[in-house]
């Protein structure tokens, strides 16, 4: 019997390292070692490339119009076509394929100041449309499928959750066999931070909460290192020179997965105060790593972490970030309750189980 035809669109995964390109990557991967060869799957890009992932099975190089490819995807008759993402460029019209689409956040909504007319459309008119055109949509969390199916007049039950999970290269290791801390001038102790940098993730209140932590008695060495593609700005330099702790922050810049994992563990502490996240994956990373994690406590946020760390009620609170920091770091039962929590929570997660949920929703479509 011939097998059903599916494609997947993986842009993200082209575009390089962000939370959409790795959550689909990761999807793609366990996808395709647990299809046990039910599915004729075929990932669907614009630009051929070296990626690994491609060699895995086959291929479709489309053209960035979508109405040209849309036309292509008429003639390989797919059966089930997956969206990810679901942008203006997505070719669904005309093409009469099952389809399926995966969406994370809604931060252009939530925060609609700190972006452009352009994302804001998007967001509001573009992705609630398109969306209303899928069989079935995937998110990352329970939050999100809340917010689309209100916002977007879906029902529920044409969702999914699909958590992310962590790489199991995020654990616990040998410290000692760890450099990090002299390559990047992390100092003996140091609180961390990574992300892409942006107003989204709070830079002024972290930095006005550490500034005030170095004033509390035995908390004068420490170092905030915030890691990470485009932290170093004239902006965030500026305002850390304002405050007087130029010499106690440290801006690496974009690091690799090792590093990163180093920073897990040494630091003493992970600062996430996001305002806004569907997901916010460096938290679970930092619990998967024994670090105890400080997050704030909007969107889907608290519902990722549990009760395995401290959390913000206002995330631009400075003051009580102050507290919390020097609660968890003075209180070495605290720190050790937060980081067994954490670990149990990191490992709650699994890339299998998304994965299959997916796999049975493809099967249910094209029962």
């Amino acid at each position: 019997m011939k097998k059903p035809k599916i494609g997947i669109f993986t842009r993200p995964i082209d575009q390089g390292y962000s939370g959409s390109g790795h959550h689909l990557l990761e999807i793609v991967t366990h996808l395709l070692k647990q299809n046990n060869d039910e599915f004729d799957i075929h990932l669907l890009h614009y630009v051929k490339n070296d990626k690994p992932i491609y060699q895995e099975t086959k291929e479709l190089i489309l053209p960035r119009n979508p109405l040209k490819a849309s036309a292509i995807l008429r003639k390989h008759n797919f059966d089930l076509l997956h969206y990810s993402p679901l942008t203006p460029y997505a070719p669904i019209w005309g093409v009469k394929s099952k389809k399926v689409g995966t969406i994370h956040g809604a931060e252009p909504d939530l925060l609609p100041h700190l972006y452009p007319f352009k994302a804001r459309f998007h967001s509001r008119v573009t992705k609630p449309l398109l969306s209303r055109h899928m069989d079935h949509i995937f998110t990352v969390s329970e939050t999100s499928r809340n917010y689309f199916s209100k916002n977007y007049h879906i029902p529920k039950e044409r969702f999914s959750i699909c958590y992310n999970a962590v790489n199991p290269n995020y654990k616990i290791i040998d410290q000692e066999k760890c450099d990090v801390r002299e390559r990047l001038n992390t100092g003996k102790r140091f609180i961390l931070h990574i992300s892409n940098y942006g107003e989204r993730k709070n830079p002024w209140t972290m930095m006005d909460a550490f500034a005030a932590l170095l004033k509390e008695p035995g908390f004068d060495d420490y170092k905030l290192v915030l890691a990470g593609n485009r932290w170093g700005n004239e902006e965030t330099k500026a305002y850390a020179a304002k405050l007087n702790i130029s010499e106690r922050v440290v801006f690496p810049g974009f690091i690799s997965e090792e590093d990163a994992v180093g920073l897990f563990n040494l630091a003493e502490l992970f600062l996430f105060p996001s305002l806004a996240e569907g997901y916010g994956m460096p938290n679970v990373e930092a619990m998967a790593c024994g670090c105890p994690v400080i997050t704030s406590n909007v969107f889907a946020l608290p519902e990722i972490v549990g009760d395995a760390a401290m959390v913000l009620d206002d995330p631009l609170d400075s003051e009580r970030l102050t507290k919390l920091m020097t609660q968890v770091l003075a209180d070495e039962n605290k720190k050790s309750e937060l980081i067994e929590k954490g670990l149990k929570r990191a490992a709650s997660f699994s890339w299998e189980e998304s994965a299959d949920t997916i796999l049975k929703v493809y099967r249910n479509l094209l029962s």
